[in-house]
């Protein structure tokens, strides 16, 4: 037995205009930063393997049209988050190096960055925040996402820059921070690499 119906669809014919953005509240600086929430009780999160190599991510990522995914291991266990620079960049050539390893042999976990250098919202303090209260967390924090946790300390979901920019239709620039003198020496090796594409 089927609990699902079909639903009527309408032609399209006398169709020709979109409907008007002002219908539709629209996204300020000033709106709550819920709207700009990726909810992981509504939207599964972006799950990555520790293990699985860094071409295959990659291809992950492209395919999926999705930028960072949280790494985990075999145990579920979250361990830290990986974006497609992480994948492209200079540092996967610098970690080759450092791990005397082929490139193609690199795996997520030898990039990603760890759980422990990532910081975290409370979601109740996000409630009553702001969308511009967000950007100047993620400017104070020098990171492009900031993930938030329930009461019970689990990952409830992630505000991301490129998400904002994407809904306000603005640039969000955030420069990386540099807490230790090797974090000064990947940031301006990331630099280049933007420039140098």
């Amino acid at each position: 037995m089927n609990e699902f119906k079909k639903l009527s669809t309408v032609k399209l014919e006398n169709v020709y205009n979109f409907c008007n953005p002002y219908d539709s509240e629209p996204l300020l600086l000033e709106s709550s930063a819920l709207k700009v929430v990726t909810d992981f009780t509504r939207r599964a999160p972006q799950l990555i393997l520790k293990d699985v190599d860094i071409d295959h991510a990659l291809y992950m990522m492209v395919n999926g049209h999705v930028r960072s995914k949280l790494v985990i291991d075999h145990d579920d266990t979250f361990l830290g988050v990986v974006n497609s620079r992480d994948l492209t960049g200079r540092k996967v050539l610098s970690m080759a190096q450092k791990l005397s390893q082929a490139r193609s042999d690199l795996s997520v976990e030898d990039v990603m960055t760890c759980k422990s250098e990532l910081h975290a919202l409370p979601y109740s303090s996000v409630k009553s925040a702001k969308i511009g209260d967000i950007i100047e967390t993620l400017k104070d924090i020098g990171q492009q996402h900031v993930l938030l946790v329930n009461k019970r300390g689990g990952l409830r979901g992630m505000i991301s820059a490129s998400d904002i920019a994407r809904a306000l239709h603005i640039p969000v620039n955030i420069l990386q921070k540099a807490h230790s003198f090797k974090e000064v020496f990947a940031i301006i090796h990331a630099h280049e690499d933007m420039f140098a594409s």
